[in-house]
């Protein structure tokens, strides 16, 4: 008996392990990280601009 694509209906072999396709699990995993690229750029941006304002109280300020 032949094994089909939860999503697509496409036929796939008997001996794979995963419930879908090759073409829909590249989408999921491209889909993961996509987003993991977004949160990961969202931290970094936080981090350099909380740093860039501890640096500016310690550094920027007159000189007595």
């Amino acid at each position: 008996m032949s094994k089909y694509c939860e999503k697509c209906g496409k036929e796939i072999p008997q001996n794979s392990k995963n419930d879908s396709c090759e073409k829909c699990q590249n989408k999921k995993n491209g889909t993961i990280r996509k987003i993991g690229e977004g949160i990961l750029g969202g931290l970094g941006l936080i981090i350099t601009v909380g740093l860039i304002v501890i640096g500016k109280g310690n550094f920027g300020g007159p000189k007595d």
